[in-house]
C-alpha cells in the first residue's frame, strides 16, 4: 500500500480475512500467498515491487542491493538485536497482541529467528516458498530459547560463494543475493517493531538499531507497513 500511495495510485485495500467477498476474489485469483495487487483481469504478488510497477505502468527502479558480506552482517545484528528485545519484555506481555494483527509479542520474535533459518534453507537448496516466506515455526520458543537458536543461526550464516545463483520463489525466480536482502531487511523490520513495543511499554531498550544499520535496505516507511 505504501508503494501505491506514494505514487498516487488510486486504490482499494481489501481484508481477506475479514471480508467474505474479498476472500472469495482472492481464491478465484489462486494466487499462492498474499499480499496481492490485483486489476480486474490481471494480479502479481504484492511483495514483488517490479512486477506491481510492471503491471500499473508505473517507473520503478529499485535501488542496488548492500553487498552479501554487509547484509551477512545487518542480519547478525538484526537476530542478536531482536532476541535481546524480546528477553527484555515482561513475562505477562510475551502474550500481547500486535497492533492491528493477530500476534503477540512472542509469535513475533519466533517469527523474526524463523525468516533467517528459512534463508539457510534457501542456501542449502530449498526454495523460497510460501511456507518458508511465512516463517511460522512448528514450536514456539521461549524467549532464552530463541536466544540460542539465533546465535547456532548467526554462526551457521556465510557470505554466498554465488550471490548471482538462481532461486525459485512462489513468486518467481530470482536471485540468492535478493532473498538474503529481504531476509535483512525483514528481520531489520520486526527488530523496529519490538523496540516500539518495548517502549510502548515504558521500557528502554539495551539495544536497538541506529540509523546506520538500516541504511541502504528497502524498508518500509512506515513501521506496521
Amino acid at each position: 500500500m505504501e508503494f501505491l500511495s506514494a505514487r498516487a495510485v488510486d486504490y482499494v485495500s481489501r481484508d481477506v480475512a475479514n471480508d467474505g467477498e474479498a476472500q472469495r476474489r482472492f481464491e478465484a485469483l489462486a494466487a499462492p500467498s498474499l499480499p496481492v495487487v490485483a486489476t480486474s483481469d490481471r494480479w502479481v504478488p504484492g511483495v514483488d515491487l517490479t512486477q506491481v510497477a510492471e503491471l500499473l505502468e508505473l517507473p520503478f527502479e529499485p535501488a542496488p542491493a548492500l553487498p552479501a558480506a554487509v547484509l551477512i552482517d545487518r542480519l547478525r545484528l538484526g537476530l542478536a538485536t531482536a532476541v535481546s528485545l524480546a528477553g527484555q519484555f515482561p513475562v505477562a506481555n510475551l502474550r500481547d497482541k500486535l497492533p492491528n494483527r493477530n500476534r503477540t509479542v512472542l509469535a513475533l520474535a519466533n517469527h523474526v529467528v524463523e525468516i533467517a533459518a528459512g534463508y539457510l534453507e534457501v542456501v542449502a537448496g530449498r526454495d523460497f516458498d510460501v511456507d518458508i516466506s511465512a516463517a511460522i515455526p512448528s514450536q514456539e520458543l521461549s524467549p532464552d530459547e530463541l536466544a540460542e537458536r539465533s546465535r547456532n543461526i548467526a554462526a551457521a550464516l556465510r557470505i554466498p560463494q554465488d550471490a548471482k545463483a538462481q532461486v525459485q520463489t512462489f513468486f518467481g525466480p530470482t536471485t540468492l543475493h535478493a532473498v538474503l536482502e529481504r531476509t535483512t531487511w525483514h528481520v531489520a523490520q520486526h527488530t523496529r517493531q519490538l523496540a516500539a513495543l518495548l517502549k510502548g511499554l515504558g521500557l528502554q531498550p539495551v539495544a536497538e538499531l541506529a540509523d546506520e544499520h538500516l541504511e541502504g535496505l528497502p524498508l518500509p516507511a512506515e513501521l506496521w507497513q
